[in-house]
């Protein structure tokens, strides 16, 4: 069994044969998912994208630049994609804010899972250090701890700020939950970056774990991306 209160899996309804390949994966590795199926971009209202997307650039300058610096880059305006995407991940966020008394995962709907996947994902939680608050897993765009820094027998690096590592898979405890869910009532870019904002204001204790347990199938030709 995983230890985790909730899981939950961000789903875009439109992609039917993507879901059959995540039940059939999850009922592999004996995981109980709850899929977060509202704000798919079709169902978004003018009104609704214009209540939470906050899409200034004075906004952006001083949310992103602020956390990412001289890693930061310039300003533009996300499409309805993304923006369903955000809305997800916000959802989802303030759900395992309400609803896991210690801590949940987050996956998007592109996640492979490696061989084994609960009983590394359980012994790295073991042996990551009791002060996190969010925990990344996977290496979206290839972010990973270089190999000079990897250490024997150490699975979870503390990360400075900027901390995201994209959003296909991450763990929040409670707590850092209801800080970024208390602050994110808008957004200014796509998730990843607005939760790598999120994590900065609050300074969230973030690890990364190495290596990592998951993979995004939208990266390795798996599925075509749906955002751009």
């Amino acid at each position: 069994m995983l230890n985790v209160d909730k899981i939950y899996v961000l789903h875009y309804t439109k992609l039917k044969e993507r879901k059959e390949r995540l039940d059939e994966m999850f009922y592999m590795h004996d995981l109980d998912v709850e899929y977060i199926t509202e704000f798919d971009q079709e169902d978004l209202t003018q009104e609704m994208i214009d209540e939470s997307y906050d899409r200034r650039k004075e906004s952006y300058d001083a949310k992103i630049h602020s956390a990412y610096k001289e890693r930061s880059t310039p300003h533009r305006v996300i499409n309805i994609a993304e923006i369903s995407c955000t809305f997800k991940h916000r959802l989802a966020i303030q759900k395992l804010a309400a609803e896991c008394p210690s801590h949940g995962l987050i996956f998007e709907d592109d996640v492979i899972l490696v061989p084994n996947f609960t009983y590394l994902f359980n012994k790295f939680l073991d042996n990551t250090p009791d002060n996190w608050e969010a925990i990344f897993m996977g290496c979206c765009a290839n972010l990973r701890i270089p190999k000079k820094l990897q250490q024997i027998n150490k699975n979870a690096y503390l990360k400075e700020h900027p901390a995201s590592r994209g959003g296909d898979s991450y763990l929040l405890k409670n707590n850092a939950a209801k800080k970024i869910a208390s602050t994110m009532d808008t957004f200014v870019t796509i998730a990843d970056w607005e939760l790598g904002y999120q994590i900065y204001k609050h300074d969230i204790n973030t690890y990364w774990w190495e290596p990592p347990l998951v993979v995004q199938g939208s990266e390795n030709g798996l599925y075509k991306s749906t955002l751009r």
